[in-house]
Formats: C-alpha cells, sequence, structure tokens
C-alpha cells in the first residue's frame, strides 16, 4: 500500500486538502454578490426551519389615519395630509356621532364629549397580516472529464464564476420583479392605466414626445406622494465640497432607471428658459457631488428630491403603452403578437391585440425604508454551490467520465409597506 497518495475522487491528498477546490468555490461566491442594485433596499428577514413555506407577518394601523382601500382620498392625500379644516375642527369640537366613512376611525364630529356623555366615541383597533412562500431556484452545468484534460482554461474557475453571475442576475431578477408588483403606481402625463401611456405623444412627428417622458414635475409629484405616505428618505443632505462646481443634494429617495430613462434624465429641463434666457437643465450628474457623499451602488444622477441608480437589467413592459398612429416621433415602440398581447391584458388588465403597435413602458422603482423585505431561513445560506468530479464513480456514471457543478437558492420577497414602495410608469426614447 503506497503511504502517500493524492485521492483523485475528492483531491483530500494524504498530505493534507486541497485549497484550489476552495479557491474555485471562492470565485462563484464572489461572482455571487457582484451585483447588488435592487438587493441593497431590501431589508433582511429570517424563519426558522421546520415552520412551513409560509412567511407571516403583520402590522398595526393607526386610528386616525385615512385607510388604503376604505377612504377614497388616501390614494391622493396620504395619510393625513390635505385634511380638510372642516373634518378636523369638527372632530374635535361637535358632540354627534359621526360618521363611518373613514372606516377605521378617521370621522367627522366624534371627539367630543357632551355632558353626561356614556360609551360614545368607540374606536376600533386593527392588524394586517400579510404573508409570502418560500420558492426554491437551481440551475447546473454539466462537463465531461475531457474538458479538464484537453482545455487550455482553468475551466473549474470559470464554470463556478458564470454559474454565481447567473445565480446572482436571478436573484436580482427575483427582488426586481417582486418590488413591481407594488400597487402603488403613478402614470406619466394624462395617462390612468398602463395601456394610455403614451397618449399624451398624439403628435406624429413627435414634437409631444416629451409629455409622456420623465420630467421635473413628475419627480416633484412622486417626492410629494411618498412623503405624504410617511416613506423616510434614503440619505442626509450633500453639502458640497471644496472643489469647483460641485453641488448641494437635498436629502433623498432613490430611484433604480433603465439606461433608457436615464438617457431622457439628462435632457429634463426646469420650465423652458430661465431668467438668463438659457435652458435650466436639472439633472445633476453624480460626479458633480460624489466626492462629498456616499454613493449608492450604480448611483448616475439626482434631481430635485430623488437620487437615481442606474439599473442595465430594469425591465421593460414591452408594448404595454397607448397605441402608435402615424408616427416618425423618437419613443420606443413595440409591434405586439397574439402571445405578447395575451400575456399583457394577463399582466396588466389592458386590452391589447395582435399586431398593434404600442408604446413600450419603462418602469422608474422607488423602494424606500422599510419597503421591502426578502426573507431568508435559518441556517441556509443565501447560495449553495455544488459540485462533483467526473472521477467520482457511481450508477450514473459508470466510467468515470462526466461531472457537474450547481447552485440552488432559496427566495422569499414581501412588500412591508406598499404605499411606501412607489412604481412611475413613463415612455423613454428608443
Amino acid at each position: 500500500m503506497v503511504d502517500n497518495i493524492y485521492s483523485r475522487a475528492d483531491g483530500n491528498s494524504t498530505h493534507g486538502q486541497n485549497t484550489i477546490t476552495h479557491y474555485y468555490d471562492k470565485a462563484g461566491v464572489k461572482a455571487a454578490n457582484t451585483v447588488s442594485v435592487y438587493a441593497q433596499w431590501a431589508d433582511r428577514r429570517s424563519m426558522p426551519l421546520k415552520m412551513g413555506l409560509t412567511y407571516k407577518v403583520s402590522k398595526w394601523l393607526h386610528i386616525y389615519d385615512r385607510e388604503d382601500g376604505v377612504d377614497p382620498d388616501f390614494a391622493s392625500k396620504g395619510y393625513l395630509t390635505a385634511r380638510s379644516i372642516v373634518d378636523v375642527s369638527g372632530g374635535l369640537t361637535s358632540t354627534g356621532s359621526g360618521d363611518a366613512k373613514h372606516g377605521n376611525g378617521f370621522a367627522t364630529g366624534t371627539a367630543a364629549l357632551y355632558e353626561g356623555a356614556g360609551a360614545v366615541n368607540k374606536r376600533s383597533i386593527k392588524k394586517v397580516t400579510i404573508e409570502t412562500k418560500f420558492a426554491r431556484y437551481g440551475e447546473m452545468i454539466d462537463y465531461t472529464d475531457e474538458v479538464e484534460m484537453f482545455s487550455e482554461d482553468s475551466v473549474q474557475v470559470h464554470y463556478r464564476e458564470e454559474l454565481g453571475l447567473l445565480a446572482n442576475q436571478r436573484a436580482e431578477d427575483l427582488i426586481q420583479l417582486d418590488m413591481l408588483a407594488t400597487t402603488n403606481n403613478m402614470f406619466v402625463g394624462a395617462a390612468t392605466a398602463f395601456d394610455e401611456i403614451g397618449v399624451d405623444a398624439n403628435a406624429g412627428n413627435g414634437s409631444t414626445d416629451a409629455l409622456a417622458q420623465v420630467n421635473y414635475d413628475l419627480i416633484r409629484k412622486a417626492v410629494r406622494k411618498l412623503v405624504r405616505n410617511r416613506a423616510e428618505k434614503n440619505t442626509s443632505i450633500v453639502t458640497g465640497s471644496t472643489k469647483i462646481d460641485t453641488r448641494v443634494i437635498n436629502k433623498a429617495f432613490y430611484a433604480i432607471v433603465g439606461p433608457e430613462v436615464k438617457y431622457d434624465l439628462e435632457n429634463v429641463v426646469r420650465g423652458e428658459v430661465s431668467v438668463n434666457g438659457t435652458t435650466e437643465y436639472v439633472y445633476i450628474p453624480a460626479y458633480k457631488y460624489a466626492d462629498a457623499a456616499n454613493l449608492a451602488e450604480g448611483e448616475v444622477g439626482a434631481m430635485n428630491d430623488m437620487r437615481f441608480i442606474e439599473s442595465e437589467s430594469q425591465v421593460v413592459y414591452r408594448g404595454a403603452g397607448n397605441v402608435v398612429g402615424i408616427y416618425t416621433g423618437g419613443l420606443a415602440n413595440t409591434t405586439l403578437d397574439a402571445a405578447n398581447a395575451t400575456a399583457l391584458n394577463a399582466l396588466t388588465g389592458g386590452t391589447y391585440a395582435n399586431a398593434e403597435v404600442r408604446f413600450d413602458v419603462f418602469p422608474i422603482l422607488i423602494p424606500t425604508k422599510g419597503s421591502f423585505a426578502t426573507v431568508g431561513l435559518k441556517g441556509h445560506g443565501k447560495i449553495k454551490f455544488n459540485a462533483q468530479a467526473p472521477s467520482k464513480i457511481e450508477l450514473s456514471n459508470p466510467y468515470g467520465t462526466q461531472g457537474f457543478f450547481s447552485y440552488n437558492m432559496w427566495y422569499a420577497g414581501i412588500i412591508l409597506r406598499e404605499e411606501r414602495l412607489l412604481k412611475i410608469l413613463v415612455c423613454a426614447s428608443a
């Protein structure tokens, strides 16, 4: 018997485990965490094992607030903003029985007590439970022993890196799609639904395209909506630096955009001309304040109280906008086929049909603090990598010629505060 051996099956030689295998795994793990454009805005929750596949969390509703889905004023005014002085003063001074239009207690004429008051002005407390389910994802690469024998490349490292990058993109896509599922939407221009986006770009020569693109007032309205919904800004004030042409940036929310919307942002102006007769561009590139600020991953610029992050993987709702007529403008559009029309009808509740030419719709996603979370399983890491060398002989590999690499991961995402996770939908340049 030979005392010193390599152990081809697992690399566990008599003089110690070969560390290059761990180097391969490290390359995969590093690749799996390369990009976190969406993940950086997700809170982290966890659930113990042996508790089923469903994760549940509850939240209390404040009695005095307007309630989403109950009070029709909530969508336009938020929790307490823009309350009528008549309602507020009446609720403090009147002694009548009040009304029930606000559902959870925000009612008029029900706070003051009259002499000898009995059991009046009763209020009920409401708690809402939200839930999500875990799902498992995984992919693999198989290869033959001859790849290792004759390839001049470091295939072990490359395979693991490719799988890691793929797993990273899958995780980012899962988070993005869950965030985009928010029903807290804003539509550009006069549109009130997906299939109306671009209705303002009704001039065939493209002269009104700007009405359907991201603009300064749209961003200001988004900030106002988030403030009304008590969303917390992600950043503090950037005071600038001593370098020439650096800018001061207000406390801000973060918005994730695709490269098409970022392209349009650079042309956004405030009004038509400024006081000195020149166009005033309101988008500030990140390099003009980066020296004095901590930039988020992918941050490219700021406008008003919003800082923008560019994501090359931001999805597009192809052909989900308004019907394009005779048109020579510059907005992106798509000719639908039957399959895409059916899928869009199911996704958006629109009225799409085969062979229609419609504007593409681009989301601007604003995940504020505490609005969204991913849920992990305790004891399980984000991603697990597995490998088997071709030299391991078993029934499915009787000749020792096939090996594989794989990853698998558990994922669950949950919108915690939907009113603070805003999605703006616009057209964009082709």
